[in-house]
């Protein structure tokens, strides 16, 4: 019976010959990240990482396809019925993990708390939403407060996911966050916090069985030890590879490197509030211009990912992608802005932190974005933390001392998201200290609105307002790449989702 042999992909493919019934007894497939999961209570969280995991386990209304196209999911189809409440008839039969059948009242439920509960922090992201009315046991009726675009993007997320009201309502929401129940391909069995999170397969998933016995994500920060153990198989897919192991794991036989361009764009976040430097625009500006955002791309990421103006990247609606592409890079104006700012070589000191671990290459791109604005007379204060250090100094909070690296990824496929947190009085307006009445009311202009002509317009002028404010610096997309065993047929998708019902053996 395979229980794991440490040859990964050879092992894999050896089993592939074996007879149908001997291999499916005991098929694992080992995911490795660079972080552990908070816990598994679905909505308060807000990394794709965490989903990437957690979309293992549950279900929504409507998920995307490899190509990021909107399917029907749990809900069989839906029909807008006014600008403010699309009507989703269920899908009949669908079962929890506990064997109990899936109904409105789940779905109500589901989405009442995180619409209704602004402690949890996707409720950013689900607010928009009014009420769900239940029409009948397999009919709900979602309604939204204002005209809302997209409510449909909002419902295709992990905050969205269905949970047996039952179960909770016995738990609670602390005892469901470390023993989670939903409809998902694979169910809950085991979280070794800082190691692994295991879980067996739901046979009775209403797609069909998944091709795996069970799915281990394993959580490893250091990025040599993820591919050491890819190569020595004791992983069968790891995330993400630095760029500096591509030649060694292609060139090693039974496993292989994919690119994966995501919706992720990394930015740095900059305190332009009053007492920062940075709150004078010119010192913002020369920041901006003393980073060379295609050196970064070629000397630290290998070449891999594009240089932004915005946070914005191909398949995204709604932005104005004339600012995709395209960098500013000019040192020797950068000097004279901070010249004309006050301040000689060597006088201005910012602070420049960000996580190790969480992206690739994040610490050795802080080093040479320092290198960079210290090459114009920036000196900067270097913090590279771990990323659960770093999540608690700088993740979710109302100020930063200087300037912070963040990657950003769109999950909802709108230019929305990445502007209303900007909006005067929201969290990363809070944050940076940057408020312009234009630009929120542009934005929240766009969030309600319909209109396929004006909407564009609003989000591509606030999207303009934002780049000259310079609040942020957006940097690149992210391109990340993914090192796997040759023998497993899967493909990364752009939201950097690690979903392993798609996944299955080559050759079955």
């Amino acid at each position: 019976m395979f229980k794991r042999m440490k040859t990964g992909a050879s092992a894999l493919a050896l089993l592939i010959g074996i007879s149908g019934a001997a291999f499916a007894q005991d098929r694992e497939i080992v995911v490795a990240q660079g972080i552990d999961m908070p816990g598994f209570d679905i909505h308060d969280h807000r990394n794709t990482a965490v989903e990437a995991v957690m979309i293992n386990m549950f279900d929504y209304l409507v998920m995307r396809d490899e190509k990021g196209v909107l399917q029907p999911a749990l809900a069989t189809d839906w029909e807008v019925i006014s600008d403010q409440a699309i009507r989703f008839n269920l899908r009949k039969g669908v079962l929890f993990h506990d064997g109990t059948e899936m109904t409105a009242e789940d779905v109500s439920f589901s989405l009442d708390r995180v619409t209704k509960d602004p402690s949890v922090q996707l409720n950013l992201f689900y607010k928009a939403i009014s009420d769900v009315e239940i029409v009948d046991e397999y009919t709900v009726i979602v309604r939204t407060h204002k005209p809302d675009a997209i409510l449909l993007n909002r419902i295709s997320n992990v905050g969205s996911g269905i949970v047996p009201k039952h179960y909770v309502e016995k738990v609670g929401w602390e005892g469901f966050a470390t023993a989670p129940i939903g409809t998902g391909p694979f169910k809950f069995v085991e979280w070794r916090r800082d190691d692994r999170v295991i879980m067996d397969v739901f046979p009775e998933h209403w797609r069909g069985r998944a091709h795996w016995d069970r799915l281990v994500h394993r959580t490893i920060p250091e990025s040599s030890t993820r591919v050491g153990e890819l190569m020595s198989g004791g992983v069968d897919i790891a995330l993400p590879v630095p760029e500096q192991e591509l030649a060694r794991i292609n060139a090693t036989d039974g496993v292989e490197t994919k690119p994966s361009p995501t919706s992720r764009v990394m930015n740095l976040f900059l305190n332009t509030k009053e007492g920062s430097p940075l709150h004078d625009p010119k010192v913002r500006e020369a920041v901006d211009l003393a980073i060379d955002e295609q050196g970064l791309i070629d000397l630290v990421m290998g070449g891999m990912g594009v240089p932004t103006r915005a946070s914005i990247v191909p398949g995204i609606t709604d932005v104005p992608m004339e600012l995709f592409g395209t960098y500013l890079y000019d040192p020797e104006r950068a000097v004279e802005l901070l010249k004309e700012a006050g301040y000689g070589p060597g006088e201005l000191t910012i602070p420049l932190a960000g996580p190790k671990g969480r992206y690739p290459r994040d610490a050795e791109l802080l080093e040479v974005i320092s290198v960079m604005l210290n090459q114009v007379g920036i000196k900067t204060e270097l913090s590279i933390l771990e990323w659960s250090a770093f999540q608690s100094r700088y993740w979710g909070i109302q100020n930063i001392d200087g300037m912070v690296l963040i990657g950003n990824a769109s999950p909802l496929g709108d230019g929305y998201q990445q502007t209303y947190r900007f909006v005067c009085g929201a969290l990363w307006s809070e944050m940076t200290g940057w408020c312009d009445e234009r630009f929120s009311e542009l934005v929240l202009a766009a969030s309600t609105s319909t209109d396929r002509v004006e909407r564009p317009k609003q989000l591509g002028e606030a999207y303009h307002i934002l780049t000259e404010g310079r609040p942020i610096l957006p940097l690149f997309q992210l391109e990340n790449i993914v090192g796997m065993s040759s023998a497993i047929d899967w493909t990364p998708d752009a939201n950097e989702s690690l979903w392993m019902y798609r996944a299955h053996p080559k050759g079955n």
